[in-house]
């Protein structure tokens, strides 16, 4: 199983939250497949898969990465990879400048 969990800041204004959301959802709906986002939380965003939901979520995480308007809300976004375990915190990784 693949999951990404984005975790949005606790101040963001609720109208922003909806855009946000919008977005999120827009960008996991890609050339490589659909996913929504299956968290019951407000502020937490959740969209996972098996083996073939793998492109579909690297796609959709690349995507969100250039949103420099989405990622200003985030507080943290993790990658989670259950089978052999090789989870990192995306916003780290991201961050890392190219030589």
């Amino acid at each position: 199983m693949y999951r990404q969990i984005i975790n949005i800041k606790k101040d963001t204004p609720a109208d922003v939250l909806e855009k946000l959301a919008a977005i999120a959802e827009q960008e996991f709906n890609n050339r490589a497949g659909k996913l929504r986002n299956v968290s019951k939380k407000p502020y937490q965003f959740i969209f996972e898969g098996e083996e073939e939901a793998y492109g579909c979520l690297s796609l959709g995480m690349f995507e969100l990465w250039d949103k420099k308007d989405f990622v200003a809300y985030v507080q943290d976004w993790q990658w989670i990879d259950e089978e052999p375990d090789e989870s990192y915190d995306v916003v780290k990784e991201l961050s890392i400048p190219v030589r």
